[in-house]
């Protein structure tokens, strides 16, 4: 006989993935709390039926483990177990596009920078992260579309200004807003970020962030490091009148950079060695630093130390015979012209040839005269067949042939500044090698702005108010923290527990520096299996089983496997 109780059972399948790790550092964060604090329901009109912040959390996770546009967001919600975002079932069909877009526009009306600061220094307590030491960069988010109608509204209520401005994603067909960041040196853990507009220069931007800093580190003296946008009178003497210390690179534009390349050539510079890093290639040369510091200061009396890179010195050689090797091609080219393309005149060649050498750079090396010269043609001076009677007159072309010399003496004295590069600072404490040790921290910040754009696909982004675009990235900047985190919090638990490498990779190869995408793969497609009866109620869960390295990471994370099982 057919058993009916069976008939009536069904079953759900969903995935549990990584969302319990991203949930247990929401929990240490104190997210879900700050969220509900700083961005609070309205008092006035129609009271939502879930609140901002479980549907801020929602995108925050969304962003660490799938990167949904907003309209996907609540088919990826169906597919998993949501009680690692904080709702309930029923919550699950209250998302969607609309809502998001409801408490996007929330986070831009509240004070975002106040959310911030008191998310970065809860992480700063929680995770005890080192504050003495601090690194800042800007990138650019790109967009495409018109946002037009921003420059109407008044300054200090509009959102940050999308525009054209010096894209770094070498796209300066697009519009971009300016993407400001600094994270420690503990981890590179994001503590201050600020959107400007698109046109925002780079050094108009390094006061505000190190005023945010100070109000979180709670003192002055902590080492602000940053590229050559640092370097201006203004930025440094900022910083140090108010008991700060900095470390920039020195522009190449700066007269400090022109007398030390014009000293060099005469003289004798007593390098010495302060770095040697052997090259991944056994066969190549090793990677070395050599370091000079003056006693001559900056103009505004600061230090400046001068390094010669072995690496940057090979670069340079390279680019100067790069650009010396087009030019001489193009300028080839020029001559080849013939036709109604062909030069007329001398004045005309030697403005096209010197364009060239602009364009390429090339203006230092090479040297190029025009001389005018002329071939002759005969042709017959009648139609027709050519016979023995056929009578010629001679045609004189003029020829324009380009001489390209290069210039020796300039040749070697710019090889000789191959490699060089300064950097100024008020440390007097670090000497020349711990110096570039700290500016060589860097990389890791610049890593953060690329996890951002391609891990994360932080562009194109999809809205069409600019004020939820802002809103936007500042979840992401959530999202950014709480990445870091995660990759600290592992790398540190591997140094304590003396583990080199995990077996993250495919074909579970080793990797000895996990970043939180590789943990959080690790995750990916465990899924939760519930078995219902007729009225729906959970009558069996089945989940599926942890792989050694997943479960060597909860262990290394502190997070509890209690998610994963029955």
């Amino acid at each position: 006989m057919p058993n009916h109780e069976l008939d009536d059972l069904s079953h759900r399948s969903r995935e549990i993935g990584p969302l319990p790790v991203v949930h247990h550092f929401f929990e240490r964060l104190g997210l879900d709390e700050l969220l509900a604090t700083y961005v609070p329901e309205r008092k006035l009109g129609r009271q939502t039926s879930l609140a901002y912040s479980k549907t801020l959390a929602v995108m925050v996770a969304n962003i660490l483990t799938s990167r949904e546009p907003l309209y996907a967001v609540p088919d990826w919600l169906r597919r998993r177990v949501v009680e690692h975002v904080g709702l309930a079932d029923g919550d699950v069909e209250l998302i969607n596009d609309d809502r998001i877009g409801r408490a996007l526009d929330r986070v831009y009306e509240t004070d975002p920078a106040s959310l911030m600061t008191a998310v970065v220094m809860r992480a700063v307590k929680e995770f005890a992260i080192d504050m003495s030491q601090v690194h800042s960069d800007t990138t650019t988010v790109t967009f495409s579309g018109a946002y037009e109608g921003q420059k109407d509204k008044a300054a200090l209520s509009r959102p940050p200004l999308i525009t054209f401005g010096h894209n770094k994603d070498h796209r300066p067909d697009l519009k971009q807003l300016v993407y400001a960041l600094v994270v420690s040196a503990d981890g590179a853990v994001p503590v201050h970020y600020k959107t400007y507009d698109g046109n925002k220069s780079d050094d108009k931007t390094h006061i505000e962030a190190w005023n945010a800093i100070r109000a979180i580190a709670g003192r002055p003296d902590f080492f602000y490091v940053a590229d050559s946008k640092l370097c201006t009178r203004e930025n440094m003497g900022f910083i140090a009148a108010q008991g700060g210390l900095f470390l920039t690179v020195l522009p190449r534009s700066r007269q400090e950079d022109d007398v030390f390349r014009a000293y060099i050539q005469d003289h004798p510079v007593p390098w010495q060695e302060v770095r040697r890093i052997p090259d991944d290639d056994s066969d190549k040369p090793d990677h070395v630093h050599e370091a000079f510091e003056p006693d001559a200061k900056s103009v505004e009396g600061y230090r400046v130390v001068w390094y010669r890179s072995s690496v940057k010195a090979r670069i340079d050689e390279k680019r100067r015979s790069d650009r010396i090797a087009r030019a001489k091609m193009r300028i080839e080219n020029l001559e080849q012209r013939t036709g109604a393309h062909q030069f007329r005149s001398v004045e005309a060649a030697q403005k096209a040839a010197d364009k060239v050498l602009q364009d390429e750079g090339a203006q230092l090396w090479l040297r190029v005269q025009i001389r005018a010269s002329e071939v002759h043609d005969y042709k017959q001076t009648s139609p027709g067949q050519p016979g023995k009677d056929t009578k010629y007159r001679r045609i004189d072309i003029p020829v324009l042939f380009f001489e390209v010399t290069e210039t020796a003496e300039a040749i070697v004295a710019d090889a000789k500044c191959d490699g060089l590069f300064a950097m100024v600072t008020n440390h007097t404490q670090l000497d020349p090698k711990g110096l570039l040790a700290e500016y060589k921290y860097q990389p890791f910040l610049e890593k953060r702005n690329e996890q951002l754009k391609s891990v994360m696909a932080i562009a194109p982004v999809f809205l069409q108010k600019p004020e939820r675009v802002a809103a936007l990235l500042f979840l992401y900047f959530l999202a950014v923290l709480v990445f870091a985190l995660i990759e600290r919090e592992a790398r540190r638990a591997m140094a304590r527990d003396g583990i080199e490498a995990l077996p993250l990779y495919p074909e579970s190869r080793m990797c000895k520096a996990p970043t939180c995408d590789g943990i959080l793969q690790a995750f990916e497609g465990i899924r939760k299996t519930d078995l219902l009866d007729g009225a729906g109620t959970i009558v069996k869960a089945f989940y599926d089983p942890l792989s050694p390295v997943a479960i060597h990471l909860l262990k290394l994370l502190h997070v509890s496997r209690k998610a994963y099982q029955e």
